[in-house]
């Protein structure tokens, strides 16, 4: 039953009600609105006051595969009012979530998705995160789009990505399911194309991409408007984020920016927005007036809607949590505050020492860490206790390289640092629990020598645990 229908028959039950003028039946109550309706409600309000929306990228890929319905459900846990999938079509005609036009990158098989079948495809299993070639197996397999559509029913919304071509099929996915509603189309046709498929159907809920070139279709629907635009730009002069035409999107529509890496929204990262709000997330909504963001960071895009002080997010209350930025080694140069072995390939910061620190779509951080290279901090500790020591690293490769911690009075056993399967895909990995004396102290980072190293450090922190 539909949302409209469900009103209907409320409305007419309240009529009857009081025609019939009973004193001894009470007049039927509308149920309180449903967790998707209030999603659906938020949506279609737009303006200057709408609420922030996220998106989940892929779903929640830092918990499950990406496009898998385990991912789907990490991010409606964490936060995700909507969750992006990839749909493909397979040779026989069915619609399977896929973001490559390969399975090769995300599962143990090869070959396009339009050369196999449903139960070739199902028989595949998909690999953690992000994938890749070194990326470890799941036992998740490939969902077909109507998995994909029960599995958010009355819980969230999805977007279509990649899925334009396939619009008819999905829509009589969504029309067999009862899900018209929890569906957002997205494309970039001509006007007249995309308007008459919404014509269709009053429930069906478009998305229109704009870029640099066709900007000009801002305000040209006939009748009814599409829910959102997606606005995609890497300058401040493009046409389709200028003051005008944004405020003409929020006269009738919400405004969609991607914040997942460089060139969607200029510099407004997801990563950036974790350094200072005011280089990510507060300039997308506060300047460019965004009321949806598709992000791979929901809990911190999350964490940040509420309120949440980014400066603070990952780490405990007080002065139990210590963080130092891998870029801040000690002074004194390559013998004494580091030592790398290899030529700068990157330098954002400290540019006349030899350490690689790069920018990782907005994450500052030490790269082509190499065997035998080290990095010295010192570490102001304010309590005496005991401390969880880790690190916030990323590395498509399998291991990506081995640690040991040297405090100077002893030093750890070798530590693995495992794949979070891709360069870009910063996680928190546990190093080591160690008591620590009120006071400075000095911690060497060893890349252990005869291991493979190929790994990024964005920070390291301690959190004190007693």
């Amino acid at each position: 039953m539909t949302r409209k229908t469900r009103n209907v028959l409320i409305a007419t039950a309240l009529a009857a009600a009081a025609l019939a003028g009973s004193p001894t039946v009470a007049p039927a109550v509308a149920a309180p609105p449903s967790t998707f309706d209030r999603i659906h409600d938020t949506l279609l309000r737009h303006g200057q006051g709408a609420p922030l929306m996220i998106a989940a990228h892929r779903g929640q890929w830092r918990d499950a595969p990406e496009n898998s319905l385990a991912a789907i459900r990490h991010a409606i846990a964490d936060g995700a009012e909507i969750v992006e999938i990839d749909v493909r079509r397979t040779r026989d005609g069915h619609l399977v979530l896929m973001h490559d036009e390969t399975v090769d990158r995300t599962t143990d098989g090869t070959g396009r998705v339009a050369d196999l079948t449903l139960a070739q495809i199902k028989s595949l299993r998909l690999k953690q995160g992000l994938g890749g070639s070194q990326a470890p197996l799941t036992e998740h397999t490939v969902p077909t789009f109507e998995e994909a559509v029960r599995t958010v029913q009355g819980r969230a919304l999805v977007n279509l990505d990649k899925g334009w071509a396939v619009r008819e099929e999905m829509y009589e996915v969504l029309r067999r399911t009862g899900t018209v509603d929890h569906a957002l189309f997205k494309g970039s046709p001509t006007v007249a194309e995309a308007a008459a498929f919404m014509a269709r159907d009053p429930e069906i809920l478009y998305m229109h991409i704009v870029d640099d070139g066709n900007a000009d279709a801002v305000g040209t629907f006939p009748g009814r408007q599409p829910v959102a635009y997606e606005v995609v730009f890497d300058d401040p002069a493009d046409p389709q984020v200028q003051p005008a035409t944004l405020a003409k999107i929020r006269d009738t529509s919400r405004v969609w920016i991607n914040t997942m890496w460089k060139g969607l929204a200029m510099e407004y990262t997801d990563e950036a927005s974790l350094r200072d709000e005011r280089l990510g997330w507060r300039p997308v909504v506060k300047t460019y007036g965004a009321s949806m963001i598709q992000t791979d960071n929901v809990e911190a895009l999350d964490y940040w809607r509420d309120g949440g002080n980014l400066d603070h997010y990952g780490r405990q209350p007080g002065n139990r949590s210590i963080r130092i930025e891998a870029e801040d080694f000690a002074p004194g140069g390559d013998g004494v505050g580091y030592h790398d072995l290899d030529p700068n390939r990157c330098t954002v910061a400290r540019l006349d020492e030899g350490v690689d620190i790069c920018d990782l779509e907005g994450a500052i951080a030490v790269n082509w860490i190499r065997a035998g290279e080290w990095l010295k901090y010192r570490v102001s500790v304010p309590v005496t206790g005991v401390y969880d020591v880790s690190a916030r690293v990323s590395s498509p490769y399998s291991p990506a390289g081995t640690v040991t911690l040297d405090w100077g009075e002893d030093t750890s056993a070798p530590i693995r640092i495992v794949t979070t399967t891709h360069h870009e895909a910063f996680e928190v990995q546990h190093l080591q629990r160690r008591h620590l004396t009120k006071g400075t102290h000095e911690l060497v980072v060893r890349m252990n020598d005869n291991e493979f190293q190929n790994f990024n450090l964005d920070h390291l922190q301690l959190d004190r645990v007693g």
